[in-house]
């Protein structure tokens, strides 16, 4: 029987005293954990602002995390520190039992009927979007994606229709999430925190007036929203997720839908602009499906190719993040060794995206592996992972894909496009968050061409 080591054994390094490896972690957001991979291999420790981690890298560590050992690790001791003073206690900040009830009651409106009714909406606003692009006028494609999913996060999630009230929410969350990431937090005026807790304080109190307002409207039940919706719902017992809870799910999926919806649309259309042969590719299945019919909720369910290419902008990019944090409760063993309670456990689904064991040419952009016979991602359910897994998977990974397939079918229809400055996805001296900013997209509409 083979003996297990302490987690100070790891291959790695905790870096610099007290810093440990932060910079160069939160600099490039997750991603300079491939040089460690690459130098330690799929199990390695690292050390942030004091803090031990073991980063677990595969298919296997996925599973163990997010499923097996699930009750070992708590979501809320991982991600505590950079998000419960900007999102409260949502549920992905929530464990167990308490996670599992709010789960329950979140999922109505996540599904079925409820994702339907959404459909209308996402429409209207994709539409309202590309008639605003101007032939020969740049566009700024991450900036334009951040308002397009924001505007339909506010209207989808919170049922605001009214123009000022929606510009009103806009403002508050932009400087919400301007003052989120300073790792200085001096909540005083005048500081860029101080602003981002200020425009929290009023972000709720706005939510707060709505509650009061629905409440009063009645009807909970048949709402088109999610907060309508949240509200309606109740458990065995009669009870339901209380105001404060609300809101800080709204808070929180305002910030889900808005960063990974707005990171899927900005890649996808920077692939398919240096990628003609998935352009036709993608109109010939919509002229196939779609036809000369209105775009409808039964049309997307039948894209194949899109979800294909879709799937691959998942791997490549990692819409919600390239890591996921959980803290240890409970005495991990993997890989030969013992992670004790106090560590913090990365599962780095970024780096399993890109793993020649799982994928065929991983640094290659090959929407064909997913489609039969290769279907790479079937070779085992922890294999993509983009949207987490588990208990915690996403609850809005269907709603965001709604969201995207309306918009790439409405754009393939009507632009064609060019981006600049043209990128290389796997180059990592630029990274993709660092070029998003910069990448601006140049239609032509080919029907004026015909």
């Amino acid at each position: 029987m083979t003996q297990l080591k302490p987690a100070e054994e790891m291959p790695g390094s905790f870096g610099l005293p007290i810093l440990g490896e932060t910079l160069r972690l939160f600099a490039t957001q997750g991603w300079g954990l491939t040089k460690n991979y690459q130098r330690y291999g799929p199990i390695f420790k690292t050390s942030i602002l004091g803090k031990k981690y073991a980063v677990l890298v595969g298919t296997q560590a996925n599973r163990l995390i997010l499923q097996e050992q699930a009750d070992h690790v708590s979501s809320y001791l991982g991600w505590k520190v950079a998000m419960e003073h900007i999102f409260g206690r949502p549920m992905m900040l929530q464990d167990g039992e308490e996670h599992r009830r709010t789960r329950r009651l979140m999922a109505p409106a996540f599904h079925g009927k409820a994702i339907a009714n959404y459909f209308d909406i996402m429409q209207t606003e994709v539409n309202n979007c590309l008639e605003n692009w101007i032939e020969g006028s740049p566009i700024s494609i991450k900036n334009e994606f951040n308002q397009l999913a924001l505007r339909i996060g506010i209207r989808l999630l919170l049922g605001v229709q009214l123009q000022s009230e929606v510009e009103q929410v806009e403002q508050l969350y932009n400087t919400l999430t301007e003052g989120a990431l300073a790792l200085l937090r001096l909540n005083i005026p005048f500081t860029k925190y101080g602003r981002s807790q200020n425009a929290r304080s009023q972000l709720k109190a706005f939510l707060q007036n709505i509650i009061i307002q629905r409440k009063l409207q009645g009807n909970l039940q048949e709402s088109c929203d999610v907060l309508g919706l949240f509200l309606a719902a109740v458990d065995e017992e009669g009870n339901g997720l209380a105001n404060s809870q609300i809101i800080d799910e709204l808070i929180h999926l305002l910030n889900a839908a808005h960063f990974t919806t707005a990171t899927s649309l900005t890649w996808a259309m920077v692939e398919l602009a240096a990628r003609p042969q998935w352009r036709e590719k993608l109109r010939q299945e919509l002229a196939e499906v779609v036809g000369d019919e209105p775009l409808n909720l039964g049309h997307l369910k039948q894209l194949n190719q899109m979800t294909y290419f879709l799937k691959e902008i998942e791997r490549l990019y990692n819409p919600a993040g390239v890591v996921l944090f959980r803290g240890v409760v409970k005495e991990i063993e993997y890989a030969g060794y013992r992670i004790p309670p106090g560590w913090v456990v990365i599962v780095a689904q970024g780096l399993t995206h890109r793993m020649s064991e799982i994928y065929t040419n991983p640094e290659s952009f090959e929407p064909e592996r997913f489609a039969p016979p290769r279907e790479e991602d079937k070779k085992d359910s922890f294999a993509l992972i983009g949207f987490g897994g588990g208990e915690h998977i996403c609850i809005g990974m269907e709603l965001a894909k709604m969201e995207i397939k309306i918009f790439l079918a409405t754009l393939l229809q009507r632009y064609d496009w060019k981006v600049t400055p043209e990128y290389q996805f796997n180059n990592y001296h630029q990274l993709p968050f660092q070029v998003e900013g910069k990448l601006q997209a140049h239609i032509s509409n080919p029907a004026l061409k015909n």
